[in-house]
């Protein structure tokens, strides 16, 4: 799933080709999407309105229409939006794809096969298309008031974002002293207690700082909480700049690869030898609260 980093990098996209352009029309081939009411609503509410501009909150993007409306996209499991230009695909063009990439040459990132799954179109005034592409159609959008964006249910309830000034060390740990009896794998992805942390990152947040991923957070010394706080910025902040991390489906807005799966330091590394210098243990692979989780033998020994 899109974390923190990838959806940062989708919604920074957004707002380099998107902002300024009116949504002239809207397709879907799996309106169930759309879960603010029946598609033909969705499409007749939001034609006509102009991107004011995106931003992020959590996993959520939220792109701010014209006339006081949001849009909001979450991109679930698979999902991924993309920005180009389009045409349909005829009989004779690739099996597999209903929609084709205007630029035909295989090697334009728009082409990869991981971006032909394109379930939401929005078409724009500038003659390009901005598009939710989706292998498993988990995704999830909603058009609400834009006055509303405090109180709505998909977003009330989440904790405060972990790469704001607000986010103290202090805050961070009263976040998670929420849920001290929670395994901190468990309690680190909990959207209510810190926004924007998944699978991925909490995998590196603890390796780095050396804390396993079942130790409850009442039994982390103040030393390791101070690192895991460090550790927790640095390394959102790390796959911001290389674009995210596509070790799934996710591509950015112009259908390309992310970069932070190439620095993985635990995460799908089973078996592997520690990466941390003069570290002999052994990435090793345990289940926690139904999500897989990534750790070294060694260094991150249960206390």
């Amino acid at each position: 799933m899109p974390e923190l980093p990838e959806v940062t990098t989708t919604v920074s996209g957004i707002n380099k080709v998107a902002k300024g352009l009116i949504i002239e029309d809207v397709w879907s081939d799996w309106p169930k999407l759309v879960r603010s009411g029946k598609f033909s609503d969705f499409k007749k509410d939001i034609k006509g309105r102009k991107i004011l501009n995106a931003e992020r909150r959590a996993k959520n993007i939220l792109i701010n229409l014209s006339e006081g409306k949001t849009l909001l996209i979450h991109m679930k499991m698979t999902g991924h939006v993309m920005y180009g230009k389009y045409r349909e695909a005829k009989k004779d063009d690739k099996p597999g794809w209903r929609w084709l990439p205007v630029d035909e040459d295989h090697k334009h990132p728009l082409n990869d096969p991981y971006n032909r799954f394109l379930h939401l179109i929005f078409f724009l005034s500038n003659g390009h298309q901005l598009v939710l592409a989706d292998t498993r159609k988990f995704a999830k959008v909603l058009l609400f008031d834009t006055d509303k964006t405090k109180t709505h249910p998909d977003l009330y309830l989440l904790g405060p974002e972990p790469l704001d000034k607000s986010h103290t060390l202090k805050v961070f740990k009263e976040r998670l002293d929420k849920k001290a009896h929670w395994p901190i794998k468990q309690a680190l992805m909990n959207q209510e207690l810190i926004a924007g942390i998944g699978n991925i990152y909490s995998d590196e947040i603890l390796w780095d700082s050396g804390i396993h991923p079942i130790q409850k957070f009442s039994e982390i010394n103040e030393d390791k909480i101070k690192k895991m706080y460090t550790a927790t910025q640095k390394i959102l902040e790390k796959s911001i700049r290389l674009g995210g991390d596509s070790t799934s489906d996710y591509r950015n807005i112009h259908g390309e690869r992310g970069g932070f799966q190439n620095v993985h330091m635990v995460y799908r590394r089973t078996g592997e030898p520690c990466r941390k210098k003069s570290c002999r243990g052994t990435t090793t692979r345990i289940i926690v609260a139904t999500r897989s989780a990534h750790f070294c033998s060694e260094h991150q020994k249960l206390r």
